[in-house]
């Protein structure tokens, strides 16, 4: 199986260009090498349409033309879409919750609010109701991204000082005083939580392209394994700026001696059997057909409310697209996937009766929870 990698909306550190609100990784596999075009299929279409190479948006106008062409060539070669979406407004909030509420750092921290899901999506929820996404983003390009230590801990208290003065605008008591302890220790100890990072691989550890790659080559493994095949070549498209922290996580996921299987406890697991020894290669998507194939159908997913709407004036691009949604796996990290989980959630806690052992056995543990938080925050 060969593996085609392109991505659309990255803006680098700046999640706050609204007019790339969005980014989106999307892995083509088929089980043929797209890249020796053995029937002349996109040789084809470049003559005879005038292209010298398929791009999304240099090509927008002629899609509906060689859409089926496009279309035969993904039945032909039984192709599949794993697609990773993360919405740059939610990554920042993410960012902000996890870097002052772990609790291995922040000892104002509570273990339960940062390691058990329910509740941390909870506080995160609480925690976007009362931080405007400006605060956000500032948190995430000029913290996280910081070029010194010094720039990035001026930011750290001022977003913390931000979040104290508004955190009376929250709804219940016991929110403000978790999201308040954290806030607190994190404002008065800014040096001992984890912002600043001397190379700058490492700050870039905190853009969509590392949150989005190990989903997608867990989806890629799963997919392989589930079809008894094996992943021969992975092929992700050139992106200078990005090239090395993603050269450099595939080698961690495709080296043996790591595990196979990473589990993520609450949050699922990262299934990566199948990368393991694969060829990952990043290439200019001029030499390579099978990037040029899945920058084609990327942009087509990414448009794909015009096309629904316009069905009519694009049936080709149409049918194009009905086979990419049914032929693809999804990663979903975006504020209405957030809200539907936390409203599931929510539900489920409020209309669950429960009988009297459950809720005294609930107080025993929360009140063991908070004897050991008391602790950490003495020590």
């Amino acid at each position: 199986m060969f593996v085609y990698i392109d991505e659309a909306g990255h803006t680098g550190k700046n999640n706050a260009d609204q007019n790339q609100p969005v980014f989106y990784y999307m892995s083509l596999a088929t089980k043929g090498n797209l890249d020796l075009d053995l029937d002349n299929t996109v040789k084809n279409i470049k003559t005879k349409h005038n292209i010298s190479e398929l791009h999304g948006v240099e090509s927008s106008d002629k899609i509906e033309y060689f859409a089926l062409d496009i279309l035969n060539l993904l039945r032909k070669n039984s192709a599949y879409f794993c697609i990773s979406v993360v919405e740059k407004n939610f990554l920042s909030y993410a960012k902000l919750y996890d870097t002052i509420f772990d609790n291995v750092e922040n000892k104002g921290a509570r273990f339960q609010t940062y390691q058990i899901r329910p509740f941390r999506l909870l506080m995160l929820n609480n925690l976007c109701g009362i931080t405007p996404i400006e605060i956000a983003h500032n948190f995430y390009e000029n913290c996280l991204f910081a070029n010194s230590e010094e720039q990035a801990v001026d930011v750290m208290i001022k977003t913390c000082d931000y979040i104290l003065n508004n955190i009376h605008k929250l709804k219940d008591s016991r929110s403000i005083e978790i999201i308040g302890d954290a806030f607190t220790w994190a404002k008065d100890n800014p040096k001992e939580i984890t912002t600043f990072n001397t190379r700058k691989i490492d700050r870039w550890r905190h853009l969509p392209h590392v949150v989005g790659f190990l989903p997608m080559m867990s989806m890629l493994s799963i997919y392989s394994k589930k079809h008894k095949t094996s992943i021969y070549k992975i092929i992700h498209d050139e992106q200078q700026q990005v090239k090395k922290v993603i050269t450099e996580l595939h080698k961690i996921a495709a080296d043996t001696s790591t595990s196979s299987k990473w589990d993520l406890r609450e949050n699922g697991y990262y299934d990566l059997l199948k990368i393991k020894e694969t060829n990952f290669e990043i290439k200019d998507s001029s030499t390579s057909f099978g990037l040029q194939i899945v920058d084609i159908c990327l942009y087509i997913k990414t448009h794909q409310a015009f096309i629904n709407e316009n069905t009519l004036d694009y049936p080709n691009t149409r049918m194009l697209l009905d086979y990419i949604n049914d032929h693809h796996e999804p990663f979903m990290l975006t504020t209405d996937f957030f809200k539907l989980e936390t409203q599931i959630l929510y539900n489920k806690i409020m209309k669950h009766e429960y009988t009297e052992d459950e809720l005294l056995k609930g107080k025993k543990i929360i009140e063991q929870m908070e004897d050991n938080h008391k602790k950490q925050k003495i020590t």
